[in-house]
């Protein structure tokens, strides 16, 4: 008898202000470009944005993160 699974979308658990940002603050802490552009694709969506980022990195953001950390700084995300 295998295990049984489902489908786990972080989109379900983005209910509030407080919620995104602890999402994106735990994934640009991280600092991978895929795992920050899927993130801002779940946000977007999350908030009805009708053109979302694509949740794969494009050079230029795979290149800021990369410089950042070369030069010892992280992206962070805080509340506006």
């Amino acid at each position: 008898m295998g295990i049984e699974t489902t489908r786990w979308s972080p989109t379900a658990h983005l209910d509030s202000d407080a919620a995104v940002l602890a999402y994106l603050e735990a994934v640009f802490e991280d600092g991978d470009p895929a795992l920050i552009a899927a993130a801002l694709a779940d946000v977007a969506q999350v908030r009805g944005i009708a053109d979302p980022p694509s949740p794969r990195p494009d050079i230029a953001l795979d290149s800021v993160i990369r410089t950042l950390k070369a030069l010892g700084l992280e992206l962070t995300a805080k509340a506006a």
